[in-house]
């Protein structure tokens, strides 16, 4: 059983490696797009090219910034994996569905907020209801010892 328990905690922890290399290259990326100036790709007199980048970079840099908080913790409680998984299943391609297509209103008002304000709340919901999952099932599995 000990052999077992084992197994599963390093395949979990490997995942969640994986996860975090993943998601910092994908931060690395969405913050390369959302400047686009700084890094040669668009000039600053192109504002199309800009904001195609932006419009790919933004939510690529909060998900992903998003996501490596939640991987670095499960690295430290693989415990906590398969639970979070369960959350991470529906709440990860929700999110996508509203990053894609969420339409920037230009108004910036409680009901109709800019687009970099949705995608910061998102991920923001997501780390806070992920962190907890992890630390209720990390302090349940630590009180059981």
């Amino acid at each position: 059983y000990a052999y077992a328990a084992r197994k599963f905690v390093m395949n979990n922890r490997r995942l969640a490696l994986i996860g975090l290399a993943l998601s910092l290259a994908g931060f690395g990326v969405g913050y390369a797009m959302t400047n686009s100036t700084l890094f040669n790709f668009c000039i600053p007199d192109e504002y199309a090219c800009r904001e195609l980048f932006n419009q790919i970079g933004d939510p690529l840099f909060y998900a992903m910034s998003a996501l490596a908080i939640v991987f670095l913790a499960l690295i430290f409680f693989p415990k906590a994996f398969p639970y979070w998984k369960k959350f991470a299943v529906w709440f990860i391609p929700l999110a996508a569905i509203i990053f894609i297509f969420y339409e920037d209103p230009a108004s910036g008002d409680l009901f109709s907020p800019y687009a970099a304000y949705v995608f910061k709340w998102v991920a923001a919901v997501y780390v806070v209801v992920s962190l907890g999952i992890i630390g209720f099932v990390a302090m349940r599995h630590s009180s059981q010892k």
